[in-house]
This record gives C-alpha cells, sequence and structure tokens, in this order.
C-alpha cells in the first residue's frame, strides 16, 4: 500500500451537507461526476452500499488489480481511477472529506496507477528481454522518484505526476533479445507514461510529466543511478534544488531510490545558511510574475500574485535557506515544513496559522475548479462556471467570494515579499543612514580597473584604517584578491557588497587591524560567495558584524575560520538570545536526526560555534556577567559531552551489544568540573563504569573493561575530531587514577579503591573541582558519595598546609609567574592558582568536621562556604572574592582581545600580592 500523506490539513470549506441534497449539489457542482453516475450508475449504488462515500477509504491496491484483470490494464485502470475519483469528488464537495484526506486519496490513487503500470509492463518487458543486471549479475529494478506535489504526497484533482524515472546500475539484459540497461528502463518508462497519461475513449489516468529529469527534455528518459548523481553534482542548478525539495521514492525499488535522494542531500541541502538559495527563488518568482503578466494570469489561482505557488516557494525558501542545518526542514511535505518552521521560530505561530488557512482555502478553491470537468486548470472562471465555483464553495454572492479571493492572496503575496522578495538589501542608490553609496560604487570600480600592483591612491576617508602608503590594508587586499580568481557570480556578487563595506569603513573610525580582519574575511568569503549575498542581503548583519570584528579578535578569527557563523549575524537577537540547556538538548536532538554521522558531528560543531559566538556577544553587550557566562560555557560543554557519549554507546551498541546492569558515568575536572569554563577551555574527563552482568549482548560481544574502554575511545575521537566547524574540545584524562599510565577507564569499585588507599593529596584537591557530568544517574550518585568521603577524611592540618605549599611551590618552579597576560592570570602572584590552592586548603582541612563544605565545586562558592565557617574572616574573604571576580572578567577580555587594564592596576588596585600573602600564611608560609 503507497504511503498517504499526513491529515494536516483538518478542514473543509463548508459544512456537511445534509443527505437529501447531496445528489444534486454533486450535479450541479461537478458536470464531470455527474456524467459518471450517468454513464455508471451501478458505481455510484456500490459505493453508497459498502458506506464509502461516507467514511474515509483510501483506494487500495486489491481494487485496482480486480479492475484490471477485468478489463486490462489500460481499460482498467482508468475505470479504477475514475470510480475513485467519483468517490473522492463526492465526498470533498459535500463537506464530508478535510483537505488533508482528500490531498492524501489522491496520492494513493496516482502512486497505485503508477505502480500497477510498472509492475505490469516490467513483468511484460522481462519475457521480452529478460532480466536487466549489472556487471555483476545482480537484477536491476526500476527506480520511480515522486516530485511536486505528488512527491509531497498533496496532489490535487487533475494533476499532473512528476517523475524521474531511474535504475541502479549500467548493464545488460540476459534475455535472447537482450537490451542494455538504459534502453530497457527507457521502453518500460515510455510503456508507463503510455498506459497512465494517453487520452482513450475511456479517458486517462494521470498525466505524466518527465520534463523535470537531468538536461530535461534533452535527456535520456531513464538514468542510471551514477549518472544522476554526476548530472547534479555537475550541472545541477538552483531550481532543480527547488524541485529536489519535494523528491520521494513512490514506487519501484523503493530503498534505492531513498540511497539516491541520501546521496543528493549535500546538493540540495548546503550546510552553511544559503542565500544564493533566495537570490534563485526571487529570480524565479520573478519569472513567474513576469510570465503571469504578460499571459494575463493574474486570476489563476496557482501563478498569479499570491496563489498556491507562493506559499510552496514560501516554505521552501525556508527549506533551502537553513534545511542544512535543522533536518526537520527536510521533508518534501509542505504541511510537516510548516510545521518545521513554526517549531523553529523562523515565523512567529500566528502567521504561520493565518498562512495555513489561507493555502488551505485556495487548494478548496483549485479542487473545486478541477472537480467541474476533470481539466487542469487554476484560473477563475466567469459566467455559469463562475457560480458554479461560488456553489461550490458555500458562496451565495460573487462579491464575498471575489472578497474573500483578494483578501487571501493579498496576504499571501505581502508575507513572500516581506519574506523574501524584500530582503534585496539597501536600496543601491542610498547606504545606511540614508548616504549615497555611489561615491563607494564608483571608488570600487576604479580600484578594480587599477592593476593589482598599484592599488589605491587613498582609502575610506575618517578611517584609521584607509592608509595612502603601500602597505595600505585595501591595497594588499586587492592585491590579494588578484591571486585569488573568483567566478563571474563571486565578482559580481563582490561588487555588490564592497561599496556597502567600504562605506562603513569610511563612516567608522576603524583601526587598521580592525580593516584588515574585516578584508580578510572577504578574502575568505569571496570563494564561498554566499555568504557576501547573506551580508549584502542583510545591511544589519554587515553593520553588526564591522562592530563585532572592530571590538573583539577572537570574533574575527572565528567567524573568519568558520565563515558559515555568519549566519548567526543575521538574528538581530543574537546577543540578547542564549539558548539554555534544555533548548541546546533539543537542537542536539534534531542534529541526531540526520542519519550521516559526519553531519551529525559536523553539526554539533557548528552549534558549538555558534552557541560560544551568542554568549561573546551577550558579554560585549554587557548582557551577561563572568559567573553567568563560565556557567553557560559549562552548560553547553555538558551537553556536547552527552551528545557524544549517546553517539558512542549507539555505535557500540551496534556493533556488540548492550550490558545488562552496566553503566557509565564521565566526570568533569577542573574547570569543568568547578562550572569555570572560558571559551578555549579543555576539558578535563575521567571514565567510570560499572561492570554489569557478564559481555556485551551483540554479535560480537565485548567485557565490560573492553566495551567501556572503547566507549571513552570513542568520545574522545568524536570530541577532539576536526570537521569543517572545527573540533568541539581538547580533551585532558591524565587526572585519572594512574594518570598517564592508568587505564583509560575505571570500575566504579576500582575508583574507590585507589581513591581510599592509594590517591596522592593533589588528587583530593582535584577531587575538590570534580562533579559527574554526564552518563548513569545511580553511577554518578555513587561517585559523589566517594567524592564526600574522600574530601571529608581527617587530615593532619600541618601536613597539609606544608603539601599544598610544596605542591605551589613546584608549580611556580614549573611556570614561574607568568610570561603573557594569559599565564600571569593563572599562574602570577594572586593568580588563579593561588585562589584555588586557598579554596582546597580549606575544604580539605575543615571538611571532616563541616560537611557541607565538602559540596560545592566552583572556587566563589567554596570561598563562601569557608567563610561561612570562620576559616576565612571578613576582609580576607572580601579580598580573594574580589580578586577573583576581576581576574574571571580580565581572562574573558584577554580571551575576546577586548581592551583591559594592566594586571595590577584598574579596579584591581594591586590585590594579587596580597592574595599570593595570604595562601602564604593560611599554607604556614
Amino acid at each position: 500500500m503507497p504511503s498517504a500523506a499526513p491529515l494536516h490539513w483538518n478542514h473543509t470549506c463548508i459544512e456537511a451537507l445534509p443527505d437529501e441534497e447531496r445528489l444534486e449539489h454533486i450535479r450541479h457542482c461537478s458536470p464531470f461526476a455527474a456524467a459518471l453516475i450517468d454513464r455508471h450508475p451501478e458505481w455510484f449504488e456500490q459505493l453508497e452500499a459498502n458506506g464509502r462515500l461516507d467514511e474515509p477509504s483510501l483506494p487500495d491496491e486489491t481494487r485496482a488489480r480486480e479492475w484490471v484483470a477485468t478489463y486490462g490494464l489500460d481499460d482498467g485502470l482508468r475505470a479504477f481511477r475514475n470510480h475513485e475519483m467519483l468517490r473522492i469528488v463526492w465526498r470533498d464537495l459535500n463537506g464530508l472529506a478535510p483537505l488533508g484526506e482528500v490531498l492524501a486519496d489522491l496520492t494513493a490513487l496516482a502512486e497505485i496507477c503508477l505502480s500497477e503500470a510498472l509492475r505490469a509492463h516490467h513483468a511484460d518487458l522481462h519475457d521480452k528481454h529478460g532480466v536487466p543486471r549489472d556487471a555483476e549479475g545482480a537484477p536491476q529494478e526500476p527506480v520511480v522518484i515522486g516530485l511536486g506535489k505528488l512527491g509531497g504526497g498533496e496532489l490535487n484533482l487533475s494533476s499532473d505526476i512528476d517523475v524521474l524515472f531511474c535504475y541502479p546500475s549500467a548493464g545488460r539484459c540476459d534475455g535472447p533479445r537482450a537490451l542494455s540497461n538504459e534502453e530497457y528502463f527507457a521502453k518500460l518508462a515510455q510503456a508507463v507514461i503510455s498506459t497512465l497519461g494517453e487520452a482513450r475513449p475511456t479517458g486517462f489516468c494521470f498525466r505524466v510529466d518527465t520534463r523535470l529529469r537531468p538536461f530535461g527534455q534533452a535527456g535520456p528518459i531513464a538514468c542510471s543511478i551514477a549518472a544522476m548523481e554526476q548530472y547534479y553534482q555537475r550541472e545541477g542548478r538552483n531550481w532543480e534544488r527547488y524541485a529536489l525539495v519535494k523528491a520521494r521514492p513512490v514506487t519501484g525499488d523503493r530503498a534505492a531510490g531513498e540511497g539516491l535522494l541520501e546521496t543528493l542531500r549535500p546538493f540540495v541541502y548546503r550546510r552553511y545558511i544559503d542565500f544564493g538559495a533566495i537570490e534563485a527563488l526571487r529570480e524565479m518568482q520573478a519569472l513567474i510574475r513576469a510570465q503571469t503578466a504578460r499571459r494575463e494570469l493574474s486570476h489563476d489561482i496557482k501563478l498569479g500574485p499570491g496563489g498556491i505557488r507562493e506559499v510552496e516557494f514560501l516554505a521552501q525558501g525556508f527549506q533551502l535557506l537553513r534545511g542544512g542545518r535543522e533536518p526537520r526542514l527536510q521533508t518534501p511535505r509542505l504541511a510537516a515544513a510548516l510545521e518545521a518552521i513554526e517549531e523553529l521560530g523562523l515565523l512567529p505561530a500566528e502567521v504561520v496559522a493565518g498562512l495555513r488557512g489561507d493555502y488551505t482555502w485556495m487548494r478548496h478553491v483549485e479542487n473545486r475548479l478541477q472537480a467541474m470537468r476533470d481539466q487542469q486548470t487554476h484560473r477563475i472562471p466567469e459566467g455559469e462556471d463562475s457560480e458554479r465555483l461560488r456553489t461550490a464553495l458555500g458562496f451565495k454572492r460573487a462579491a464575498d467570494f471575489r472578497r474573500r479571493l483578494a483578501e487571501v492572496r493579498t496576504r499571501v503575496s505581502d508575507l513572500f515579499d516581506r519574506t523574501w522578495a524584500g530582503q534585496g538589501g539597501p536600496d543601491p542608490e542610498r547606504g545606511s543612514g540614508g548616504q549615497s553609496l555611489d561615491r563607494w560604487q564608483r571608488q570600487w570600480a576604479e580600484w578594480r580597473e587599477q592593476p593589482a600592483e598599484s592599488g589605491p591612491e587613498s582609502g575610506p576617508e575618517s578611517g584609521k584604517g584607509s592608509g595612502s602608503g603601500p602597505d595600505s590594508p585595501i591595497r594588499s587586499f586587492l592585491a590579494s584578491l588578484a591571486r585569488r580568481p573568483a567566478g563571474q557570480l563571486a565578482a559580481k556578487r563582490l561588487d555588490r557588497f564592497m561599496p556597502m563595506l567600504l562605506q562603513r569603513i569610511g563612516r567608522h573610525d576603524l583601526s587598521d587591524e580592525a580593516v584588515i580582519r574585516l578584508l580578510d574575511l572577504v578574502l575568505v568569503i569571496t570563494q564561498r560567495s554566499a555568504y557576501l549575498a547573506l551580508l549584502t542581503e542583510n545591511p544589519e548583519a554587515l553593520d553588526r558584524t564591522v562592530e563585532l570584528f572592530a571590538r573583539s579578535r577572537w570574533v574575527a578569527d572565528r567567524v573568519a575560520r568558520f565563515p558559515e557563523l555568519l549566519d548567526e549575524l543575521i538574528d538581530p537577537a543574537l546577543g540578547r538570545h542564549i539558548p539554555d540547556r534544555e533548548a541546546l538538548q533539543g537542537a542536539v536532538a534534531r542534529k541526531r536526526e540526520q542519519k550521516d554521522e559526519e553531519a551529525v558531528l559536523a553539526g554539533l560543531n557548528y552549534l558549538k560555534q555558534a552557541s560560544c559566538l551568542r554568549l561573546a556577544v551577550a558579554w560585549l553587550e554587557d548582557r551577561m556577567d563572568e559567573a553567568g557566562l563560565q556557567a553557560s560555557l559549562t552548560s553547553l560543554a555538558e551537553v556536547m559531552v552527552t551528545a557524544t557519549m549517546q553517539i558512542a554507546q549507539a555505535q557500540l551498541e551496534r556493533r556488540h551489544g548492550l550490558i545488562e546492569g552496566a553503566g557509565v558515568a564521565v566526570i568533569g575536572y577542573g574547570s569543568l568540573g568547578a562550572r569555570e569554563l572560558g571559551f578555549d577551555s579543555d576539558l578535563d574527563l575521567v571514565f567510570l563504569y560499572r561492570e554489569g552482568k557478564g559481555e556485551s549482548n551483540g554479535k560480537r560481544p565485548l567485557a565490560a573493561e573492553r566495551w567501556f574502554a572503547r566507549l571513552a575511545q570513542r568520545m574522545v575521537a568524536l570530541l577532539t575530531a576536526l570537521t569543517p566547524s572545527g573540533r568541539l574540545y581538547e580533551i585532558d584524562a591524565r587526572l585519572r587514577p594512574g594518570g598517564r599510565s592508568g587505564l583509560l577507564v575505571s570500575g566504579i569499585e576500582a575508583f574507590e579503591a585507589y581513591q581510599g588507599k592509594e590517591a596522592w593529596t593533589w588528587e583530593a584537591q582535584a577531587l575538590t573541582r570534580a562533579r559527574a557530568v554526564a552518563g548513569d544517574d545511580a553511577l554518578r550518585n555513587e561517585f559523589e558519595d566517594i567524592r564526600l568521603a574522600c574530601l571529608r577524611r581527617r587530615r593532619d592540618p600541618s601536613t597539609l598546609a606544608k603539601e599544598l605549599a610544596d605542591m605551589r611551590e613546584r608549580i611556580r618552579k614549573t611556570h614561574g609567574d607568568g610570561t603573557s597576560p594569559e599565564l600571569a592570570i593563572k599562574h602570577g602572584p594572586g593568580g588563579l592558582v593561588d585562589i584555588g590552592f586557598i579554596a582546597q586548603l580549606g575544604v580539605l582541612a575543615l571538611a571532616a568536621d563541616n560537611l557541607e563544605i565538602a559540596g560545592p565545586t566552583g572556587a566563589a562558592q567554596q570561598l563562601e562556604s569557608l567563610h561561612k565557617a570562620g576559616w576565612l574572616d571578613e576582609a580576607q574573604h572580601r579580598l580573594v572574592q574580589s580578586r577573583l571576580k576581576f581576574l574571571r572578567q580580565y581572562r574573558i577580555r584577554i580571551e575576546l582581545d577586548t581592551a583591559a587594564p594592566s594586571l595590577e592596576t584598574g579596579e584591581d588596585n594591586g590585590s594579587g600580592e596580597k592574595v599570593a600573602e595570604l595562601f602564604g600564611s593560611l599554607a604556614g608560609g
């Protein structure tokens, strides 16, 4: 049974009519259905007797084969089709079936007729020519891909069916009158088209349109899958991407069809946000509108302004723009695409609801137009047929119908223009702030015409980055550009973009360094010119890029390395909308919907990069303090660790099965455990497991230790793998029992024994900043019990103080006081190491008698607990907390390369030495 369309369009345009009015209503509104009833009264009686007129009832393959057995293939399919059309039209026009049911019925009917024609002709060609086989002798089956409304499961009452005919591999038939596979499947396609589409005394079944195939009407009617892959890779155009959005295997070897579409997915859905596709959409829509006006099709419900096609284009624009990042947009069904657009917040829920209602109503109009005479028409009629249409739609007055139609089409057209056609960037004659772009366009044209080595005479006015000497940033940029030839489209986009950028450089007081950052980005994205289109289409995003590049080298370097991050700059809420843990988990779940694990990993890396960018902007805009920033970066890391653990577990389960009763926990140490991560922090991880019962239960069983060792290895590989969007994190696992020489994973019992008998004091220090961040809840709780028991062990105060003082001195001898601001923050006098040692000394000294002190893992919370316990007095507590806050802020400024005071000046008031002295006094120094 073919797949039916989901019933998302659960509306009718009229109330269900009373029984006694239905036949008269059908005769008036549909001469086509009336003729069927008069010509075949037994059909109507049969449908009425078995209740199929009153209740939903999908077309059935078994009934189709009965008709074919009785009347032969061609006439039998036509009779089956018309019999089902009578039922569908009856239920639709009488208000008994919502639109979703009608679309599902029509799609199922088309798929059944297509499948039966394919099956019959395939068998006939077998008898004549043998079985088509590939080079290895494997039999080859036809593959039929549905496009358009067939692919979307949304056929109308008199729709063509758009299909691609293909087959897996080249080869030859094995019969005495052998054909090549290309010849065999071409004959098969032509026979199917003839059976379904030729007009006969008994009518037609479905008109078949194959013009969307590779090379169009000039191309072969059936292609091998390899040839199709090669075509789309080399020749594929933007309009073909739009066509393939709605592609779906509908009959034949569906598995091979799914494989083909999976291979073509990167062609259809780009990994980056693809504004080039929006350019193509606007061009296609402008062409359609021009043709509509020229051919006087303004009253066409499909192609006219605000018609059905504009709704479909509007949704497909979002699908191609963002589908590579959001797998739930990768659907051939319009209803599912609109749901995804709403769920992802790409359009407000009330806008999507209104669009869905308007589209549903227009599809009702379309069906009632075509139900009149079973003709493929979309033009609003005049005269008697106009009255039939109004009656079928429940309108008594022509003016009311015209008003409703105008309102619907105006809303759709306005929304389309606001969403896509209105994103044309600034008026080419005016720049941001109303300043003319003319002079910048002339200036850029002059520079482009000069020899690369000569460069500009002078740069943009008022900019520090405009220098006129031989080292002018723009001179260097033009020379570099000349060494990187761009294609015609990229050059066109660059010429449109550069005046806008130069205007902004001229208006702002940018340093040479900031100008160089911006021009370096342009050099990168000229090779991927969709990003030039993105910034041109979104002047606000360009303004934000200029501002951020001027303020932060980290942002500039990150975006230049990963230009796909420009996608985030489109969002006006970039620094305001910070995804929380739940939102991150939802985003990870969407990434994991993709079948390709490499694509999933690349998606996770992009999510991490994009989230870090949002956090950086929030901090730069003073929307987040240092504690909130560190907590958010920590939550992000925990979500990524959990995601990679789930991926690694799924891989192991497929290969080796599960271990009953086993569990795993990932322990975060250091900054991760303390919830104090920075933008470029490593993750200190330790892996613990509970053995469970015996070996794993798969075909290739593993003992628990090997199973969990492979899990940890795979997690580390996923976290550190280099993808087009970078790597997630660097991983340090040296804090595991035994250090570098120890096993990567430890059983929980062995870990407990080690911590109780063998662990050094520095390992107890490390436990003060450790907590479980992912894995089995019971095992995580077990680790926390072990950690607390270790920290609450009674220790000799003097021995403890001496050990920590000696450890601090060894660190000082290894690292000094820091030769750079980054190192000084950590290792300098009163740096983060000193503050950490103060907190750790206090926790290890007091936890035996103050049980709650061992709980917190962050330095600020530990210091607060030590103050409440009286171990730090008010002045000491205020000193250390103030120093900690300053160092955290300073570290973020250094990471982002924003203006920062000297480490021992400004708001810090030279407190570093005081904190270092405090540790010395507390440690007995």
